[in-house]
């Protein structure tokens, strides 16, 4: 492994916790897509899988991307702003780097596809499968509504933080009980309270708010916070799959962030250890560089392997048959290697992209360039890529979006500032190559 510069204001035990949390992601999405039945269709393998609904309860690690997502970006915003930078600068750079991978994976999925439709296969397999490949982009619109926010929630933070926290609690249960009370539909909201709470438990875990707690109150409150879980599940109708409360976020997901920022807090110094073993070190940089390829690129594997299973007419067992989990490692084994070649290929392509122009842009319009994209992704996860209108809408948007926020402007140009990459992906390390 190269040498590596690891800089002063970093903590690896977030990389860590990153590159821990991707491969769990992918391998869940990976088993989670189920094909079968007559006439061949795609959906949910997992839907009603009790074992794996009670395993949600640990394995559920959604909040801690965007509890590490805060960690990162309060540190980010600092730096910044310490370098003279404006609001503006940030959420432009933010946006840039979480927008723009998504054109090449949303063209690649919609190039699998075309494939796969001129060779005749099912238009409404091919319309199931299609909303398959489209839900975890997901994590691009809300994370990057969140990352907008932080300045504004990094302020709330240091002159108000108990507000900020109970304020969003505060919101998250006004949501659910006007949902789940009075079928009210204003449930998406909790889209962004949920995980801008998320993220501000990462405010505190940078500046070492859970540091300070002694191991026994951090116990203490992570046993609260699975506790509320218990009584919500119990008493109020909460589903006990998170991953039923994770579409929309619902209060036990603010609850399972809270119990996961103590749980890690604790973890920290043996994770920061075992940072210090070098082949350890290397494998969070790996995930690190490749973490936003691994993340959206496994989508565009599990079209690529499927459409190659379809032309050879391999048969598809009944999902949670002994057969289908005896075909699974060699499932997932196939969507590595396309990985693998993605993450060999796709930086590349990436990198011939133009730089942002060093250009003031009014904060107006980076926002509006930003919610260009949220609505392009948007197009994507509520239409679908088929057919194919709904595809080339959202990807215009988001393509669009990307390109005026590199072009800037109006305004003048200035010089440029170097940023720390962190950023890339939910999994991305801000280690740097010497």
């Amino acid at each position: 492994m190269a040498a590596v510069r690891i800089p002063v204001d970093r903590d690896l035990s977030i990389d860590f916790a990153r590159a821990f949390c991707l491969p769990i992601v992918v391998l869940l999405h990976a088993l989670q897509m189920g094909i079968g039945g007559d006439p061949l269709r795609a959906f949910n393998a997992l839907d009603g899988f009790e074992p794996l609904a009670w395993a949600t309860w640990p394995l559920m690690i959604m909040p801690v991307f965007f509890i590490c997502g805060g960690f990162a970006s309060i540190t980010q915003w600092r730096r910044l702003r310490g370098h003279g930078e404006t609001v503006a600068h940030y959420v432009r750079i933010r946006a840039i780097r979480l927008a723009q991978p998504v054109v090449g994976v949303v063209a690649a999925v919609g190039a699998v596809l075309s494939v796969m439709f001129l060779a005749g296969v099912d238009t409404e397999f091919l319309r199931t499968f299609a909303v398959r490949l489209a839900e975890p982009l997901w994590f691009i619109p809300v994370y990057l509504i969140c990352t907008a926010f932080v300045p504004m929630m990094s302020w709330l933070h240091r002159h108000a933080p108990w507000s900020a926290y109970l304020g969003l609690v505060g919101a998250v249960v006004v949501v659910d009980v006007l949902t789940r009370g009075f079928d009210v539909p204003v449930g998406a909201l909790n889209w962004i309270f949920v995980w801008l709470f998320a993220q501000q438990l990462g405010f505190g875990l940078r500046d070492g708010w859970f540091a300070r707690r002694s191991r026994l109150v951090l116990l203490a409150a992570a046993a609260g916070a699975y506790v509320v879980i218990g009584v919500l599940v119990t008493w109020f109708g909460y589903s006990h799959d998170m991953l039923d409360n994770l579409n929309p976020p619902t209060l036990a997901i603010l609850a399972l962030a809270l119990g996961q920022a103590c749980l890690f807090a604790l973890a920290q110094p043996l994770i920061r250890r075992m940072m210090q073993w070098r082949p350890m070190l290397g494998a969070v940089f790996v995930f690190g560089v490749y973490g936003m390829v691994i993340y959206l690129w496994h989508t565009f594997a599990m079209a690529v392997v499927t459409a190659l299973d379809l032309a050879f007419g391999l048969p598809f067992p009944p999902v949670l048959s002994p057969a289908w989990w005896a075909t699974r490692p060699l499932w997932i084994a196939a969507i590595a290697v396309v990985i693998a070649g993605c993450c060999m290929i796709v930086p590349r392509v990436e990198s011939r992209w133009p730089k942002p122009i060093d250009r003031r842009t009014p904060l107006a319009a980076v926002l509006l360039w930003s919610a260009c994209a949220v609505a392009g992704v948007g197009v994507l996860l509520v239409l679908g890529y088929l057919p194919w209108q709904n595809g080339l809408l959202g990807w215009a948007l988001v393509t669009v979006a990307v390109v005026a926020l590199i072009v800037g402007g109006p305004g003048s140009r200035v010089q440029n500032t170097v940023t720390a990459p962190e950023v890339r992906s939910p999994a991305s390390s801000t280690v740097a190559r010497s």
